[in-house]
């Protein structure tokens, strides 16, 4: 995709260390806390490690560490919404506007899933045998943009098709964020240099990806896996605070199976959520899925 068109600068930025600054409830506020000095190549980060003592919650006063300052992350807004996705979707693909992440994703290899239709791929019907893994073939749509002065639609080009294969004859140009129930990204081939193939520089592209978005997304990591955290059960339709629970804080190995609409997802890693959105990665097709939580129907 063209950054140009993206056009990242559009939200701002944010440090990782501003960051988990604001995500962490005990990080300090003050840079000079524990008589830490910063040199020019460092920051001084407020929360480095959110939770020194992993039998403490919630964590407490974080002292100031200097460390090389890393590539920054755009802002994660806090977002809080019934059962449609919509903000959550919007704040997760900000995180595409990491200029590094830019380079390492093609934009052109995008597939776009509702509860109906799959735009820019189709579904393969045949159960693979092997994880992680999809039941989606070639990636063959575009993810352009937030439509101009709307951010409650993406621009993007895809033929849309009725699962399994069957093609509506329709390009789609333009998505409701409501209507989504995953986006799926293809990693941009890899260049061969050396003694590095092109699989093998592909592969090195896919875990940058993953080792990026993973810092974007859990600053706060280390939390202690002793809490005891309520129960808020309610009658309405948006499960969205079991199933993150279930998903994240219960899964310590971080490997999901889900069915979300037509998509099928195997052993994939959970890498961390944004509002009620996941963020996944397929280390064996190379691919990142933004999923719906309210969307998924089965978990295995």
């Amino acid at each position: 995709m063209n950054q140009s068109t993206w056009n990242p600068q559009s939200w701002g930025s944010l440090t990782a260390e501003e960051f988990a600054a604001q995500q962490c409830s005990g990080c300090a506020q003050s840079s000079g806390q524990g008589g830490c000095t910063c040199q020019n190549s460092c920051t001084c980060n407020n929360c480095s490690n959110p939770c020194p003592n992993p039998c403490t919650c919630p964590p407490p006063q974080m002292i100031c560490c200097c460390q090389p300052v890393p590539t920054p992350c755009p802002p994660v807004v806090d977002v809080e919404e019934g059962c449609c996705c919509k903000q959550s979707f919007r704040a997760a693909l900000q995180l595409l506007c990491n200029s590094q992440l830019a380079t390492l994703l093609d934009f052109n290899q995008a597939a776009f899933i509702t509860d109906t239709y799959v735009a820019g791929t189709t579904v393969n019907t045949t159960p693979s045998s092997t994880t992680p893994s999809d039941n989606l073939n070639t990636l063959s749509g575009s993810f352009r943009r937030f439509s101009p002065c709307n951010c409650d639609l993406l621009e993007i080009s895809a033929l849309v098709n009725t699962p399994p294969e069957t093609s509506t004859g329709v390009t789609a140009t333009q998505v409701p964020l409501c209507q989504l129930t995953a986006v799926v990204l293809q990693t941009a081939t890899g260049t061969a240099s050396g003694d590095t193939t092109a699989e093998q520089a592909t592969a090195n592209n896919f875990q940058t990806i993953e080792r990026i978005l993973s810092q974007c997304l859990t600053p706060c990591a280390n939390q202690c896996t002793t809490c005891c955290c309520p129960c808020n059960c309610t009658d309405d339709c948006c499960c969205a605070a079991g199933l993150l629970s279930t998903l994240s804080q219960s899964n310590l190995s971080r490997k999901v199976t889900i069915v979300a609409g037509p998509l099928v997802l195997q052993g994939v890693t959970l890498l961390g959520t944004v509002g009620n959105v996941l963020v996944l990665s397929n280390s064996t097709n190379n691919r990142i899925y933004f999923v719906c939580v309210n969307q998924i129907q089965f978990l295995a």
